[in-house]
């Protein structure tokens, strides 16, 4: 009798842990921002080099604001461009910096992004691609994205930051709450199943 009423009793506390952690799944995969990573992105991740047209260049150790910033691995090329990041046909005031030890390009703005659930939100974004010869090996043109959101912003239900890795065509492979590793200059993504 007592071995019935303990498996019972087991079998109702794993069935309530699936439960949570499967709505927890799904709170994760329905905030997952929706950054496009334009064309023009893609191609300075080729040549991640300040244009004739960059203003305030100079070397700096971070780009971002508040949770939704990184570290780079040393001083870094850094400059502001006004380039239409996510091909939307507006041009966006943007903050590039360019981590050569990494071999990866940063970018940071203000800004709309699509949400999940097919809402809209604006914030800070945070982006990062892989350059050419980058000693990860990742593709060129693949990185990841992130931004900051308040409770019960793009359907949030707890407050953090949320983002995408993506692969060279821009489309996400991973999704759900981001942390950024400053000693490597990625993220790691708790990933919705």
């Amino acid at each position: 009798m007592k071995t019935a009423v303990l498996f019972a009793s087991m079998v109702v506390v794993l069935g309530f842990a699936k439960k949570v952690n499967s709505n927890q799944s799904q709170n994760t995969q329905t905030v997952a921002p929706k950054v496009t990573v334009g064309a023009a992105l893609k191609t300075k991740a080729n040549s991640p080099a300040p244009p004739t047209s960059a203003k305030q260049e100079s070397q700096k150790t971070a780009i971002g604001k508040g949770k939704v910033a990184v570290k780079a691995s040393g001083p870094s090329s850094f400059w502001v461009d006004e380039v239409d990041v996510d091909d939307d046909g507006v041009v966006e005031n943007n903050q590039f910096l360019y981590d050569a030890k990494r071999d990866m390009l940063f970018t940071y703005r203000e800004d709309n992004f699509g949400c999940a659930n097919g809402g809209t939100a604006s914030g800070g974004i945070l982006e990062a691609l892989y350059a050419k010869g980058n000693p990860s090996g990742k593709p060129v043109g693949s990185g990841w994205y992130v931004v900051n959101l308040e409770a019960g912003k793009c359907g949030a239900k707890d407050s953090g930051v949320y983002g995408c890795k993506f692969d060279a065509l821009g489309n996400p492979t991973e999704c759900g709450v981001a942390t950024i590793n400053n000693a490597t200059g990625e993220i790691d993504v708790v990933v919705a199943n």
